[in-house]
């Protein structure tokens, strides 16, 4: 008999696994990376935060949702100037998502939601929605974190320039994976001066140029590790759960 109200596909046996497929109404696949956070947080950060923030919100809507083992790689070229990233090509990363939707609506799921714990995907995630609803017939949505709790990150937050291995993300980490923080090297970002006018995306006013990230921080890092706190990532990670379980009640009652 399969434990009651396990919702990550990879702790089931087959059988298991039959019968809450056979419930399920959703599934869940958690996108990261591998990729440097500085020098105080792990190269599994991305995916880490998106896979517990997964199951978390699975448990809310047991036994209709079940969280797909989390996708580890992602588009992190802009970091490969730091040791240890690893790196997609946008096409790649498509290419597997795409691969898990198909093999899930084998098995007869007709809506996904995935949750993305890593910036650098959102733009191949947008391409990828329209192939999931559009040429292969099913149910679509994603989530980016920082966007869904950004009045509770602008609350929080204490530095102009955040969102890698910041006060944010680690505040994030400490409340959900606090294995994933080095406490003894919590640092700030050594951000560097722009060099061209409107490429400073956290200006209102700027246009997009891809940038290395090593031309952006010396040492990868963003905003300011330091004044991270638990309590400030709780209060992220409670906001997130609670606006996405209300879209997913509502996306759940939209017909296939």
């Amino acid at each position: 008999m399969g434990r009651t109200g396990a919702v990550e596909l990879a702790h089931m046996t087959s059988p298991e696994a039959a019968a809450a497929l056979a419930r399920a109404e959703v599934v869940l696949i958690p996108v990261g990376a591998t990729e440097q956070h500085g020098p105080h947080l792990t190269l599994e950060t991305d995916t880490a935060i998106a896979h517990r923030l997964a199951v978390l919100l699975a448990r809310r809507l047991y036994p209709r949702a079940i969280v797909v083992p989390p996708v580890p790689f992602g588009i992190s070229h802009h970091h490969l100037g730091f040791a240890g990233t690893l790196t997609l090509a946008p096409e790649t990363f498509i290419a597997i998502v795409l691969d898990l939707v198909r093999s899930l609506k084998h098995h007869g799921i007709r809506r996904f939601f995935i949750i993305d714990g890593h910036a650098g995907n959102q733009g191949a995630l947008e391409v990828l929605m329209t192939k999931l609803r559009f040429e292969l017939g099913v149910q679509a949505a994603y989530l980016f974190y920082f966007t869904l709790a950004s009045d509770v990150i602008e609350q929080g937050v204490c530095s102009p320039r955040w969102g890698h291995a910041c006060e944010v993300e680690t505040s994030i980490a400490l409340a959900l994976e606090p294995g994933l923080v080095r406490r003894e090297a919590l640092a700030s970002g050594e951000l560097r001066p722009h060099g061209m006018p409107f490429v400073d995306p956290w200006q209102a006013h700027h246009l997009s140029v891809p940038q290395a990230f090593e031309e952006i921080t010396a040492n990868g890092a963003l905003g300011d590790a330091r004044q991270a706190s638990e309590e400030f990532g709780q209060a992220i990670v409670e906001r997130v759960i609670e606006r996405a379980q209300a879209f997913l009640e509502a996306f759940l009652r939209q017909p296939v």
